[in-house]
């Protein structure tokens, strides 16, 4: 098992799975939101009135994959989508139209935050390497005081997924689910502090040393 990779590890992994073994990105979303469904049902959180929090990037794209799996168990969800839209990634894109087809709306402002019980943090991921910006930032830091618990995708929001750092304004998570290895930014400084517990979900993304092994394993079976 490979340890705690860095961002662009990270990146570099995940792009060798589309490209080179050729899995779809819109499945390893849907992976990823299944994943983090499980530890959201699994009792701990409350799930009477749920907020999804999407950025524009792969990691909304889970959050809005996460939102309309929801609403199809029958839970109440609201998807906050924030950002222009036409600037969307193409999995984050084809998912929102996904979830539109199934009837999920999506909001772009929130006045009060303690109206939820859970929080799903999907607004930054692993990719984030500069400030949060103002506006984003601010809404960010009234999250955290609403004091609602907040389960983040991958990583929390604003946190430097290699360093462990904030990047100006970073959520403090109750639970992180994060995928196919733990981030080093997880694992030090702020990160300690704002990822809450961790939960490392396989959802079929490897390193190629990784995976040389298990084919290699499997040849020798």
């Amino acid at each position: 098992m490979t340890d705690a990779v860095t961002a662009q590890e990270m990146q570099q992994y995940d792009q060798y799975t589309i490209e080179q073994i050729g899995v779809p990105s819109l499945l390893l979303m849907e992976r990823a939101a299944l994943s983090t469904i499980e530890v959201l049902g699994a009792g701990q959180f409350d799930l009477s009135e749920v907020l999804v929090i999407a950025g524009l990037g792969n990691n909304g794209g889970d959050g809005v994959a996460i939102a309309r799996l929801l609403m199809q168990k029958g839970v109440k969800v609201s998807l906050l989508l924030l950002g222009d839209e036409t600037r969307a990634s193409h999995s984050t894109a084809t998912q929102l139209k996904i979830a539109r087809n199934y009837g999920l709306q999506t909001i772009h402002r929130i006045k009060e935050f303690r109206q939820y019980t859970v929080i799903i943090d999907a607004l930054f991921g692993i990719g984030l390497s500069k400030p949060v910006p103002v506006k984003l930032g601010d809404m960010i830091k009234r999250v955290n005081a609403a004091n609602i618990p907040v389960v983040s995708v991958d990583v929390p929001s604003g946190l430097n997924a290699t360093t462990g750092e904030i990047m100006g304004s970073a959520i403090r998570a109750t639970a992180t689910v994060t995928f196919a290895y733990p981030k080093t930014g997880l694992l030090q400084n702020e990160g300690t502090k704002r990822a809450g517990s961790i939960f490392v979900k396989d959802i079929g993304i490897y390193s190629p040393e990784e995976l040389a092994e298990f084919k290699a394993g499997t040849e020798e079976a």
